[in-house]
């Protein structure tokens, strides 16, 4: 692994290799500390009744030095970061803003391991300006344009653009990508239909260069068969060059997860971020409906999100009186906890892949959600390992009640009949053996 801001240090090392002691010891002696206090993630060093400095210990190696934090009066002035020697500081100044008084970062020094100045970064707003000792001066997009240089690519060498959004490394990386190839993925969907996405209507912004450039690309990795083929339509559309395009899916299953004992009877779980647009409201109403039929059945919804969404959410629930059978579990790693459940349930009007179906179907799990491209057509045979109902992205706001209705049928329906369910449970698992990791990478190697 090779950081772009590192490697042009003496010592380019990401390595922890500073120890929390020694650092201890020397700055009780050089800030005259009075006091030490251990606390599970940093160590604070106490001066006159006031916190001087704060190691901060590194969670997978407590022994390490991650970072010290320097304070004057109370107020954070300065944060020296460490791999092995202090390869860069963070300055601040006390600034006020609308919310009161913050710590505003004004510089960035990059550091030798001498300790004598590589460069510095100045921080303006969101621009900032990247200073060496000779007096050169380089905007990001320069900075990055000399990083690309130093890595001297040729035909032998590949690269993967991840996004597309940032215009400050796709151009220098275009300018000084010599010979080498150049391979785009496309983690989500390109281009939405009016009610598919609530962020935009037509070219998702990561990708819009994409299109401009997709002229110097030597193939662009996409999910599903059925985003290829609307990718290509819609760059013949635009009068765009078409590149190869592969289907490689953005994730896979490492092994498939079978439950310790019976899954619990009528349950269900949602897995995503709590936002608006996850539907969350959707899956509460249907679930209530469908336990005034069944009152075995039950949802967990785990996830995090926005405070205020997830406040809104619980009141939901409350006016429902449904606090006993629609749980919120919070974050948590769901890897062994799918298998316990026997449906789950989603109402995601776009899911480029669907990693939490994925990772569903792998467990065993039925589905039941709704008929969007691309990853639920493609991970949910309707019938044979859960339901997908119907509806039209372009009105999706208005027919609100008729999908909440519909969700709520297919739960009552689902739980009816438990035979009908297990063969449900049996074919998830056969869906998902064709996206094991050996098969995703066998993909990558075929391409690379």
């Amino acid at each position: 692994m090779l950081s772009m801001y590192h490697s042009l240090l003496d010592r380019p090392a990401l390595g922890l290799a500073v120890m929390v002691q020694d650092k201890l010891m020397e700055l009780r002696q050089s800030l005259e500390i009075t006091d030490v206090e251990y606390r599970d993630a940093d160590v604070r060093l106490w001066k006159d009744g006031m916190v001087a400095a704060s190691l901060i210990l590194d969670q997978k190696e407590p022994d390490a030095l991650a970072m010290v934090h320097f304070f004057h009066q109370g107020k954070l002035i300065r944060t020296e970061y460490y791999t092995d020697h202090m390869a860069y500081v963070d300055y601040f100044v006390t600034a006020e803003s609308e919310h009161g008084l913050y710590a505003k970062k004004i510089k960035r020094t990059y550091c030798h391991g001498n300790g004598s100045i590589a460069y510095e970064q100045i921080f303006e707003g969101e621009k900032s300006w990247y200073l060496f000792p000779d007096g050169k001066m380089l905007t990001k997009a320069e900075f990055i344009a000399e990083f690309v240089k130093g890595l001297h690519l040729s035909r032998k060498d590949t690269v993967l653009i991840d996004r597309f959004a940032q215009m400050d490394y796709i151009q220098p990386l275009f300018q000084e990508k010599g010979s080498a190839r150049m391979i785009a993925v496309m983690h989500a969907g390109h281009y939405f239909e009016k009610g598919e996405s609530s962020y935009t209507v037509n070219f998702n912004q990561d990708y819009n260069y994409l299109f401009k450039y997709s002229g110097m690309l030597d193939a662009v990795v996409v999910s599903t068969w059925q985003q290829k083929e609307d990718l290509e339509d819609k760059l013949r559309e635009y009068g765009c060059t078409v590149p190869r395009i592969v289907v490689i899916p953005a994730g896979g299953v490492d092994r498939l997860r079978y439950p310790d004992k019976g899954r619990k009877g009528g349950s269900m779980l949602s897995v995503s971020r709590i936002q608006p647009h996850k539907r969350i409201d959707w899956l509460i109403k249907c679930a209530v409906k469908a336990h005034q039929v069944n009152p075995d059945i039950s949802l967990d919804i785990y996830g995090r999100g926005n405070q205020e969404y997830v406040a809104a959410m619980r009141r939901l629930v409350e006016e429902h009186q449904a606090q006993s059978y629609i749980r919120f579990m919070g974050h948590q790693d769901v890897r062994e906890i799918y298998r316990n459940y026997e449906v789950f349930l989603t109402a995601s009007t776009f899911e480029t892949l669907g990693l939490s179906i994925l990772e569903a179907i792998s467990s065993g799990t039925a589905v039941i959600g709704l008929d969007a491209k691309y990853g639920s057509r493609l991970l949910v045979h309707s019938g044979e390992n859960g339901y997908l109902v119907k509806f039209a992205p372009s009105s999706v706001n208005e027919d609100t009640e008729k999908l909440v209705d519909s969700l709520a049928e297919k739960i009552i329906e689902i739980f009816r009949n438990p035979e009908c369910l297990e063969r449900f449970h049996t074919n998830s698992y056969i869906i998902a053996e064709e996206y094991s990791m050996q098969a995703i990478s066998d993909k990558w190697m075929e391409l690379l």
